[in-house]
């Protein structure tokens, strides 16, 4: 199921162990936003695996501001993808997440038999093989730490509520002006006299 979403930017992915204490120290792991509710991450390590770990999975633009969006959100399954034999060493981890990302899937198509190919011949390299069939924008695997820590900083602002204050001459001005953001009073409207 490929859902189409409103906000398209070069965005990334960041597993976080949701018990560190900020984002570069709690980042796991780079992953790809393939469809608004699943993130594959290719070569999970030990540690991202480790079904004790509280994880949390980050997706947010690499162009941050204030007031863009940052999504914060949860795996809810986690499968692994590895060959047998190698069962310790997967090539990838899907993590199918509790509730669909703000921002457009980052993957191009590509054709599996083509993709199992070349990921074989460059040694089970899931990010080389998805990078050289032009799936996947140069960069996406790599999270630069001040990025994680301007991170912090967004999401720090964008928890601080903002405030407005609206002084009315009347208490009839007042709920007409308040009444538009709730259904279950409508602003007043005089009747005209007949």
């Amino acid at each position: 199921m490929c859902i189409g979403t409103s906000v398209h930017a070069d965005i990334r992915v960041s597993v976080q162990d949701r018990s560190a204490p900020d984002r570069v120290a709690g980042h796991l792991a780079a992953g790809i936003l393939v469809d608004a509710d699943a993130v594959l991450v290719p070569h999970p390590s030990a540690e991202l695996l480790d079904p004790s770990r509280d994880l949390e999975i980050v997706v947010f633009p690499t162009d941050l501001a204030e007031h863009t969006p940052v999504d914060v959100l949860t795996g809810w399954k986690w499968s692994r993808f590895a060959l047998r034999g190698q069962e310790k060493q997967p090539t990838a981890a899907i993590a199918k997440l509790a509730h669909h990302a703000t921002y457009g899937a980052q993957i191009g198509e590509v054709d599996s038999g083509e993709l199992a190919r070349l990921t074989a011949e460059l040694d089970g390299d899931l990010w080389a093989a998805l990078t050289r069939l032009e799936a996947v924008p140069p960069g996406i695997g790599e999270i630069d730490p001040a990025l994680l820590a301007r991170l912090g900083e967004v999401e720090r602002a964008q928890r601080v509520p903002r405030r407005a204050e609206h002084t009315f001459d009347s208490y009839e001005a007042m709920t007409d002006g308040f009444c538009i953001f709730f259904c279950f009073c409508h602003p007043h409207h005089p009747r005209s006299k007949p």
